[in-house]
């Protein structure tokens, strides 16, 4: 992987101590509540955080949160052949947490628990329809990753990285009864938000947002923001008003396809941050295209780079169009390492690399039979 200068994840818990400190503006004036009995749906580790600051403060504070159930999605297939059975990780902490859990795929035919006033949703992926808002007094809240409205969609973090923004947070919202991430906001992340280092990767990011999301969610309840009437605190949209809304969809292996005419060693370097490998297609000795995994890549200066001069065609492809670009690279046999020059006559080392059909190699071993001479 790439070998950061300094501590990802250290950086992030320093960066985010402020915002953790103060979610949200203080000006709401503090609104009381009937005892909570929450419905939480979450499925993934973004929501487990989350989950676990909602069972804290019920074991101490029974007068604001009253009872707390969990519903999730079913198990689903993974792996080759989608033949293992994974559960979602917020099944294994309600277990853990001793708390009563639903699982189900579509809230079709089914009444939420007796008595439950509030539902809580985080990270799930299921829309929540108007007949089970209705049903609790004081509706669904959500904590979205995001500077709502930038960024509605289910992959806020990955878009956000994938964009090389400079700011990210956080935002409670009320649950709209008609469209995903359009709810009012009644808490968000302080201007100009969270920013995101050099170097954070996915994983670090997620986590870090995920403990402000949970400490933003429980000290709204505290400050009874799900209460009529909401006060609408969202200050991006105000920034963003007649500008076009950038969405956040789903993201696919196509993401991680290095894209040789526009991405300089910086971009490879992110990506690979984001989705831990990136991906080409090369030419080999035989004329024939092979998929080739970049495992790690670190920027470098072009002062850093020695070694001989070689050539690999690489190809790029969106949708049925391909480029084919060549670029030079450099192979420095007494250090075992492989270079590559990107846009802006940048560069990029490649430690290890996967090539079709073979295991794991080192960078200069598995590019072999893709390097010609340069003339």
């Amino acid at each position: 992987m790439i070998r950061p200068f300094f501590n990802p994840a250290s950086s992030l818990r320093l960066k985010l101590a402020t915002s953790q400190r103060r979610c949200f503006s203080s000006d709401i004036g503090r609104k009381v509540s009937d005892p909570l009995r929450v419905l939480f749906c979450g499925s993934d580790a973004f929501s487990c955080e989350s989950l676990r600051a909602l069972h804290r403060e019920h074991e101490v504070n029974r007068k604001l949160i009253e009872s707390l159930d969990v519903m999730v999605l079913p198990p689903r297939r993974t792996g080759r052949g989608f033949k293992e059975i994974t559960e979602v990780p917020c099944k294994s902490v309600a277990e853990h947490l001793g708390l009563r859990i639903h699982q189900r795929e579509t809230f079709r035919g089914w009444s939420i628990p007796e008595g439950t006033n509030l539902i809580v949703v985080v990270s799930f992926g299921l829309f929540v329809p108007p007949r089970i808002l209705k049903s609790a007094k004081y509706g669904g809240l959500n904590v979205h990753p995001s500077l709502l409205p930038h960024l509605r969609g289910p992959a806020p973090i990955h878009h956000a990285m994938m964009r090389n923004d400079k700011y990210t947070g956080v935002s409670l919202q009320t649950l709209d009864p008609k469209a995903f991430d359009h709810g009012i906001v009644l808490a968000q992340t302080p201007s100009p938000g969270i920013p995101i280092p050099a170097g954070a990767t996915l994983r670090h990011l997620t986590e870090s947002l995920a403990k402000v999301g949970a400490e933003m969610l429980v000290q709204g309840l505290r400050d009874g923001v799900h209460v009529l009437p909401y006060t609408n605190v969202g200050w991006m949209a105000d920034q963003l008003k007649e500008k076009e809304l950038v969405h956040a969809p789903k993201v696919s292996k196509g993401e991680s396809q290095i894209n040789w005419p526009e991405w300089n060693s910086p971009d490879i370097a992110r990506f690979l941050n984001i989705f831990n490998t990136v991906w080409t297609h090369a030419r080999n000795d035989k004329g024939n295209f092979k998929r080739v995994l970049f495992l790690d890549a670190e920027s470098v200066s072009e002062q850093d780079v020695t070694g001989r001069s070689e050539e690999i065609v690489f190809r790029y492809e969106r949708g049925n169009e391909t480029d084919d670009i060549q670029r030079n690279v450099r192979v420095d046999d007494e250090h075992d390492a492989f270079y590559i020059q990107t846009v802006g006559e940048s560069w990029v080392r490649v430690r290890n690399v996967k090539v079709d059909g073979k295991t794991t190699q080192t960078a200069k071993v598995g590019m072999r039979e893709f390097m010609k001479k340069m003339k």
